[in-house]
């Protein structure tokens, strides 16, 4: 596939074949493709350059939610007495690197399908003929145009389910809670229970009261809930690449 340079960054998790499938025919394939583009005097070149750059932010931004699930995660289970000094600001700096990379992932795809459509259909997507109008280009924008353009078509569905699913809601929230307000108010539980106690040499003995931790945020264990929800993000960014490959596909 001509875009492979783009999944062998990837990393695991990443919807790569289908996200391959929908650049190569969104922007590669036919050589063409954008006749009509240029005779209308469009800037090819700066077009393309906004698809390609959006789509490398996709794979870097998933990579690096995905890497900083696994650090965070790590940190998380790290027994008290192997923690260092600067713990707590590590665990919350990665656990706001998770949600801001994890939600621009998204965000980037949005920004790279709008701007592969307006060869389609020029006079849905104006705002990749100036670029000072780039910044109008979002999740609501670009599923709006493509609501109007393919109102009954899977992409225009599939965005239309990600923007109104309480996951993809919620991710955005938690996102703009960590980007422009406040550092995480992390919930330390420790658990006291009867149970078994540690001798020096790492034997057990009955009758004492054995103590449990844990760190959650917004009441749940990060420990489950970093990988939960990176699972739940990975699916729904594999449904829309999906349904984007099918899109593309079916217009050329």
């Amino acid at each position: 596939m001509t875009s492979a340079w783009m999944g062998a960054e990837a990393a695991d998790g990443f919807p790569h074949k289908a996200f391959e499938a929908a650049y190569y025919d969104a922007v590669v394939r036919t050589p063409g493709i954008y006749s009509a583009d240029l005779q209308a005097g469009v800037d090819i070149t700066e077009v393309k350059t906004q698809i390609t750059t959006a789509l490398h932010a996709v794979v870097y931004r998933h990579r690096r939610a995905r890497e900083t699930a696994l650090e965070l995660t790590d940190l998380v289970n790290l027994p008290g007495e192997e923690r260092l000094s600067d713990w707590h600001f590590t665990t919350q700096t990665r656990l706001f690197e998770f949600f801001v990379s994890l939600h621009s992932t998204f965000e980037s795809s949005f920004y790279g399908l709008y701007f592969a459509a307006p060869r389609l259909d020029r006079q849905r997507f104006t705002f990749a003929d100036d670029p000072e109008r780039y910044q109008r280009v979002t999740g609501k924008s670009t599923t709006e145009a493509f609501q109007a353009a393919w109102p009954s078509d899977v992409l225009a569905r599939a965005m239309s389910d990600l923007r109104s699913d309480s996951f993809y809601e919620r991710l955005g929230k938690v996102r703009n809670r960590l980007a422009h307000r406040i550092a995480p108010g992390f919930e330390h539980r420790i658990t006291l229970s009867a149970g078994v106690g540690a001798t020096s040499g790492g034997s057990r003995t009955g009758g004492q009261e054995c103590e449990s931790y844990e760190l959650a945020w917004l009441g749940e264990p990060l420990a489950t809930m970093v990988p939960s929800t990176l699972a739940q993000a990975e699916e729904k960014l594999g449904a829309l690449w999906s349904a984007a490959a099918t899109f593309f596909a079916s217009r050329q």
